[in-house]
């Protein structure tokens, strides 16, 4: 493995390093009852387990997991806190090994994983079924000598030995918590038969994010845990809320049935509805429109910019084609009259008639005493101002487009605004004019116990969404200053971040895309857009775009928290079966360029002819890229056996791509 080359480390880092599996040895495992242990070297930078359908492949992803984690990533993927989802993990393993490990196997089953941290070397056997011990540990580097095993009975022992191996796992690899390298495995490095889209799940993205930009590892658990216990608060509110609503539902239904002197006035109770509705619907449109103006403007922000970088690379290259000696250094009042239409001698504004200007420039002679200045050798740089003054315009007609839509997008919003003030002037005037019958219809007079017993509890539930939503406010202004550092820091790693992932991304899409950070009320939340238009939700893009978008992302968050200490390592259950052909190819480009940065990848993939393994393999090469026969491992059914001469066709296939052949 070559040093890694990822960058400088970062001051949000905070020297965090994770594990590099060396090795993986899989024994008695029932579902691969062709052999009853399994040795796995991952000796090269990536590890490809191929195989058919049904054999096991998102299993061994399943078993490497456990091996480090001592658990299972749970099915569904909520993060109340990182304690209770490591919890909830661990109490998921046995029913996820009980359908693969038959009853015979169940004590003898077990993995041992060989891997290192930093400069400590690890070896760790752990039962399937013997869940919080483990059965053998050797930790050899620095300041630690370990290695003990422990009788398959000695419960107590394997505890012990469990929690030696925690606790040093947890130092060597720069967490607060064991909790923390569960979450990374589970959530961050590993891309599995979950689905799972980090790019769109705030209460699981914001973990990552403070371990990646901004905050050590300690304060990342605080932080965590402070917005869990407000998101909790505001779920009580809403239902404290729900409750009084319900409350005041019900005594109004009583008092129209009750024939108390109070009169129900059924237009007036449709007129106020109506009136409510207007405004509520105004308001709604106001957020949309609010939203909508803000994605228009960034457009216009990113839009801008180009140009302006455009502008700046036009004027480095004409300054390098003019002659020094030629008289002509003040080229930037020409600048000024070709690009902004001014004239910087006279002061005009609004030059229109520049085409004498241009003619010539065009002829090498000074605009201004019609000198002739002598032809440079060679016109690289003249193509190079033709090009960049065709680029130029297109921008200059992207930057306007783009104004107008933020032109489109205020006037919307101002419509949107007046709307709302004056559905909300309409019901006030409602009220007023009407304040006696609404003042009646809340009077309390005359009411039964059973209204008066509702009313208390409505007062009692407002009471308690009141204390809650002032508990989620201390719990929200704790977090907030962790926000804004989170925030602060982003800005200053977006240089190197953002043209990770967005190499990673445009070697997929072959679009451009830019991500920024939005600050929200369950957390911050990376935000994607393509080519300019902002995709907010999930299905704003297609499956295949989502998926590998969220690994370009994974991808990109783990090399910049690594800061360049060790190689990033992820874990892919390679989503192939969501890919058109047309985007094949360009997954396995996108997996070959993050194989290129000196990083790692242990993946599974159908064992057939898609584009994603051919690619990665040909660009890979035999001497980084190892592909394992998953079908050598388990019996075939007899549907595949009966076709495994296709499988070996497929797997010809691809051994030709590692020898850089076609097959």
């Amino acid at each position: 493995m070559t040093a890694h080359q990822g960058g400088a480390m970062s001051e949000g880092s905070r020297g965090i390093v994770l594990p590099q599996v060396k090795r993986l040895t899989i024994s008695h495992f029932s579902l691969y009852r062709n052999r009853s242990q399994n040795v796995v070297a991952f000796d090269k930078d990536v590890f490809c387990l191929s195989g058919a359908n049904g054999l096991g492949k998102s299993t061994f992803l399943a078993i490497l997991n456990y091996s480090l984690t001592g658990a299972v990533a749970h099915p569904d993927p909520k993060v109340q806190s990182l304690a209770e989802y490591k919890k909830r993990a661990v109490n998921n393993t046995p029913d996820y090994f009980s359908g693969r490990i038959s009853a015979a196997d169940r004590d003898i089953a077990d993995v041992t994983i060989e891997f290192s941290i930093g400069s400590h070397d690890y070896k760790l056997t752990r039962g399937f079924f013997q869940l919080g011990e483990l059965k053998y540990l050797r930790i050899q580097g620095p300041e630690v000598q370990v290695e003990r095993s422990v009788d398959v009975d000695e419960g107590a022992e394997g505890e012990e030995l469990l929690e030696i191996f925690e606790a040093n796992a947890v130092q060597h690899c720069g967490l607060a918590k064991f909790d923390q390298l569960v979450y990374i495995q589970h959530f961050l490095v590993t891309f599995d038969e979950r689905r799972h889209l980090l790019f769109w799940d705030p209460e699981v993205t914001r973990f990552s994010l403070f371990l990646a930009f901004g905050l050590d590892t300690a304060r990342a658990d605080a932080a965590g845990e402070w917005q869990r216990k407000a998101d909790r608060l505001e779920s009580q509110a809403r239902n404290a809320q729900y409750q009084a609503t319900s409350a005041r539902s019900q005594i109004r239904d009583l008092l129209q049935r009750s024939g108390s002197p109070i009169e129900y006035n059924e237009d007036l109770e449709e007129k106020q509805r109506r009136l409510t509705e207007v405004r509520d619907r105004c308001a709604e449109v106001v957020d949309r429109r609010v939203a909508q103006e803000k994605d228009a403007r960034l457009a216009v922000g990113i839009a801008a910019a180009d140009h302006h970088a455009l502008t700046i690379q036009y004027n480095r290259v004409f300054n390098d084609r003019l002659n020094p000696e030629s008289g002509m250094s003040d080229h930037p009042l020409l600048l000024r009259l070709l690009h902004e239409q001014e004239c910087g001698v006279c002061g005009t504004s609004g030059v229109t008639d520049i085409k004498v200007v241009t003619d010539l420039l065009a002829s090498q002679q000074c605009p201004l005493c019609r000198s002739h200045v002598a032809e440079q050798e060679g016109d690289e740089d003249f193509d190079t101002l033709r090009e960049l003054d065709q680029q130029l315009q297109e921008s200059s007609t992207h930057l306007k487009s783009a104004q107008e839509d933020l032109e489109r997008a205020t006037g919307r919003l101002t419509e949107a605004q007046e709307e709302l003030r004056e559905s909300t002037r309409v019901l006030s005037e409602f009220e007023e004019d009407n304040s006696e019958w609404i003042r009646n219809k809340t009077a309390n007079s005359g009411l039964s116990d059973v209204i008066k017993q509702l009313e208390a509890e409505q007062r009692s539930a407002e009471e308690r969404r009141d204390k809650f939503r002032e508990k989620r406010d201390e719990y929200q202004a704790l977090v907030a200053p962790i926000a804004q550092e989170l925030a602060e820091a982003y800005a200053e790693a977006e240089t190197e971040f953002l043209p990770r992932f967005q190499s990673l991304a445009r070697a997929f899409l072959g679009m451009d895309l830019h991500c920024r950070l939005e600050q929200r009320a369950r957390g911050p939340l990376l935000i994607v857009t393509v080519n300019g238009q902002t995709r907010r939700e999930q299905d704003a893009l297609s499956e295949s775009q989502r998926y590998f978008i969220d690994i370009a992302l994974r991808m990109a968050l783990t090399e910049h928290m690594l800061g360049g200490r060790s190689p990033a390592c992820l874990l892919i259950d390679t989503p192939e079966g969501s890919l058109d052909i047309a985007y094949e190819s360009r997954a396995g480009e996108m997996f070959g360029a993050f194989v290129r940065r000196d990083n790692r990848l242990i993946m599974t993939a159908n064992l057939n002819s898609n584009r994603l393994v051919l690619e990665l393999a040909r660009v890979c090469g035999r001497e980084t890229m190892h592909v394992e026969r998953m079908t050598n491992w388990s019996i075939l059914s007899e549907v595949q056996a009966q076709a495994e001469e296709l499988f070996d066709q497929s797997y010809a296939a691809i051994q030709a791509s590692l020898d850089g052949r076609m097959f």
